[in-house]
């Protein structure tokens, strides 16, 4: 006599039960005089109150100069230079973003920083053709988050600059 078992299928148990979960990128947002850009968390080691510069002699244009973190010579990368904006005043609200890839870090000035920000993978468009190319080289794409527009930088980019 054989034995079987009635088996019901149902489409629960081909598609799951849970909708699949929308994929979402952690980024560190953060404003250069009016504009707004992200770098994603897994690229940002900290981020620090400013802290004194020591000014390089013969450096690239866009590095601001040295400091030193927690015995760590690290260079400061001013952003401001490396997108052509205007330079501002450093105010209470400045701070270091200290952004790594492989071995390379440096700190990128900021004026603001607001909190780690989740955006789903579907809302982050691919630069803007309207971006001069040379900007648009630092860039991996754009999002909107509220009303700020954000550009999302290419960390390793960043830290090769020769601006």
């Amino acid at each position: 006599m054989e034995d079987t078992q009635n088996l019901t299928l149902y489409e629960d148990d081909f598609y799951g039960k849970n909708e699949a979960q929308e994929k979402l990128i952690q980024f560190v947002v953060f404003r250069a005089a009016s504009e707004w850009y992200g770098v994603e968390i897994t690229n940002v080691r900290e981020v620090v109150n400013f802290e004194k510069i020591t000014y390089l002699p013969s450096s690239p244009e866009h590095i601001a100069g040295i400091f030193s973190l927690r015995g760590n010579i690290l260079s400061a990368t001013d952003l401001k230079k490396i997108f052509g904006l205007p330079a501002q005043n450093l105010t209470e609200k400045s701070k270091l973003v200290i952004i790594k890839s492989g071995i390379l870090e440096t700190g990128i000035l900021v004026d603001d920083v607001t909190e780690p920000l989740d955006v789903p993978a579907d809302q982050i468009d691919p630069t803007l053709t309207t971006i001069a190319p040379e900007r648009a080289d630092y860039l991996s794409g754009t999002c909107h988050v509220g009303e700020k527009f954000i550009g999302i930088l290419k960390a390793e980019k960043i830290l090769q600059a020769k601006k």
